[in-house]
């Protein structure tokens, strides 16, 4: 059976209400570090992954680097699986923290425009939903008992989600509306992960969230 494992990294500094400025660079805390530990011993006793992703975000590779250490000899590739940019990079001139950016944020979802662009370095929620489904395109060459272990961010992981359960034809305002509702309703913890899985390329992706033990570490 084909795994495809979609690991949201550990805890991070802005999960903390820390201030940040380049999303990029938001390193783990010192429980993401021992929750990154806990999915290394956790997994390596569930799977044998045949290949190792992150994103080109500093928190994922920190998250990853134990289950590197475990599976020394399986490739690493880096996939476009970060996190939803849709403030501008202009709006992280400054530290600040998650609760500064709130208006930003509560902003954005209120207007609740597919084709809208923040600014510099931003996308639009149309853009990122082509993004999820180009890496989605990449689970179909996983041949049968082949695992791939993912280490990506909560929004990508949802909107994976989102597209298996919802199947949308296109997207308009009530559809990022109703992807808005279903990750409030879906929301997935530091460390916790996605499960997909299928038989054959003849079956659909089946869809099962897992919070091990371990987020509580």
């Amino acid at each position: 059976m084909a795994n495809i494992l979609l690991i949201r990294h550990g805890e991070s500094e802005s999960n903390v209400g820390l201030p940040t400025s380049c999303p990029e660079n938001v390193a783990l805390t010192d429980l993401g570090i021992g929750q990154a530990e806990c999915i290394a011993h956790y997994l390596a006793y569930e799977v044998s992954p045949n290949l190792i992703v992150t994103s080109s975000y500093e928190r994922t590779k920190q998250t990853a680097a134990p289950m590197k250490l475990h599976f020394p000899s399986v490739p690493e590739e880096q996939w476009p699986v970060h996190e939803f940019t849709y403030l501008s990079d202009e709006e992280f001139l400054a530290p600040s923290t998650v609760e500064d950016r709130k208006p930003l944020v509560n902003a954005y979802w209120e207007l609740c425009d597919p084709a809208v662009v923040d600014g510099p370095g931003s996308e639009s929620f149309e853009q990122f939903i082509e993004r999820v489904r180009g890496v989605m395109e990449r689970f179909e060459d996983a041949d049968r008992n082949e695992t791939i272990a993912i280490f990506s961010h909560e929004q990508f992981i949802c909107a994976v989600f989102w597209l298996l359960k919802r199947k949308p034809a296109y997207i308009s305002s009530d559809e990022m509306r109703d992807f808005r509702d279903f990750l409030n309703d879906n929301s997935i913890p530091n460390a916790a992960f996605l499960r997909l899985q299928r038989r054959d390329r003849q079956h659909q992706w089946q869809p099962e969230l897992i919070w091990p033990l371990l987020i509580a570490v």
